[in-house]
């Protein structure tokens, strides 16, 4: 068997490992998604799973395949577990991943389709990583450092360098890891109250 084929079975096997963790700490309470984050995240992964396919690839379609049905998951659940919705920092990621949607749509070239998913995705990043330092207790590190790992190896799936199958791969492992990073600088901050769960609020950040 190749070795992108190894590479996408491995990537695949790692994010199917990373979920139950973040589903399970959403049930328990103790992860809180970020609704608006989890909502363009659901739209963007099936819209870069059909630039990808334009694109011509092959095996790593298998993690962006398996990407979108879990932000579909986690989105479904943030509707009862999560916090966000409508403030106006949700009000500018929206407009933000807008535009990237229409960026997607009306430019014709996959690979500025692309771009566009990719800057509406940077927008629900955005918002859990603010999140993720003001209330560190709120995602599963766990969950995140093998999505990272996963996005990786994604990446090594695709077989040889073409940037336009590289780009949205290594750019997710990037933002990946970059949760975790802002837990950890959250916590050096003190930002280390509990979240109170409030459904359809956000939670009371801890103050500067």
């Amino acid at each position: 068997m190749p070795a992108t084929e190894w590479f996408a079975i491995g990537s695949a096997l790692i994010v199917l490992a990373g979920a139950p963790f973040y589903l399970f700490d959403i049930l328990k309470g103790t992860t809180k998604p970020e609704r608006t984050t989890w909502f363009i995240w659901s739209l963007l992964s099936l819209i870069a799973f059909g630039s990808q396919l334009k694109l011509g690839a092959r095996w790593s379609l298998l993690f962006v395949g398996l990407d979108s049905i879990g932000n579909l998951v986690v989105y479904l659940l943030s509707l009862k577990y999560g916090v966000g919705g409508w403030k106006l920092q949700d009000k500018w990621a929206l407009a933000v991943a807008g535009i990237g949607l229409i960026m997607s749509f009306v430019l014709h070239s996959p690979l500025l389709a692309l771009s566009g998913v990719i800057l509406a995705d940077i927008a629900g990043f955005a918002l859990t990583i603010y999140k993720a330092y003001r209330l560190p207790s709120s995602e599963t590190v766990i969950t995140w450092l093998f999505l990272g790992l996963s996005s990786g190896l994604a990446a090594a799936a695709v077989g040889h360098w073409y940037f336009q199958l590289l780009l949205y791969p290594v750019y997710l492992s990037m933002m990946c890891f970059l949760v975790p990073i802002a837990q950890g600088f959250g916590r050096l901050a003190g930002h280390t109250k509990p979240v109170i769960d409030v459904a359809g609020q956000s939670p009371k950040l801890p103050s500067s």
